[in-house]
């Protein structure tokens, strides 16, 4: 089994009615979607994390056209939110490509700062690349990485690759994680062989990781 990683840009209009109402509000920030359902009448529904006003993201929510419904909750300053909405063109066509294509999409979907979706999914290379490659025009899509598939595990390297984990190693091993710091990425990038630049890409990916998987 293989594994790929993407980023998603959404159209100007969102993926649906009320989040671009969302990323737009200074006290909201996105979270992840922890799970997403097309049901059988054409509507959906998702279950989402978000951090910042309650109240805020309940005045959107009540507001925004195409939502069915929707509860919201706080549980250790988390805002959680379940949200049953009429998908726009956009969202349908994501949805229905889960459905025609066999490959597992895993959650959560991160929601980053820059408010591009990053979606990772399950396949085989074919299923994986059919499925990319049918991904709606009004996306703008950028692969991440793609590689076997490693099944998650309590241990946090495994949510990183062999060459992510050679470069933490390095990095470990000159001192770059030492206070104060006794190595720099141009001797963790010698010591791997890679340039500078990409052994920071490499570092800021792997913090990203194993931070983000602490607050799972």
């Amino acid at each position: 089994m293989r594994t790929a990683t993407i980023r998603i840009v959404p159209p100007p209009e969102g993926l649906h009615p009320a989040d671009r109402e969302v990323a737009a509000h200074p006290d909201l920030d996105w979270g992840t979607i922890d799970h997403l359902t097309a049901l059988e009448d054409g509507t959906a529904v998702l279950l989402c994390r978000l951090r910042g006003d309650r109240a805020a993201l309940d005045d959107i929510l009540a507001a925004a056209d195409g939502i069915v419904d929707h509860r919201v909750t706080v549980v250790d300053r988390t805002v959680y939110a379940h949200v049953h909405f009429e998908p726009t063109e956009t969202a349908r066509a994501l949805l229905d490509l889960r459905r025609s294509h066999e490959l597992v999409v895993r959650m959560p979907i991160r929601w980053r700062s820059d408010d591009r979706l990053e979606v990772s999914a399950v396949g085989d290379d074919r299923t994986l690349q059919a499925a990319v490659a049918d991904l709606p025009d009004s996306l703008g899509v950028e692969l991440v990485e793609i590689g076997e598939y490693q099944p998650a595990t309590d241990r946090p390297e495994a949510l990183l690759t062999d060459r992510q984990l050679e470069v933490l190693d390095a990095a470990l091993d000159v001192g770059y994680y030492e206070e104060p710091r006794e190595g720099t990425q141009a001797d963790v990038a010698e010591e791997v062989g890679l340039a500078p630049a990409t052994v920071g890409e490499h570092l800021r990916r792997i913090e990203g990781k194993v931070l983000r998987s602490l607050r799972e």
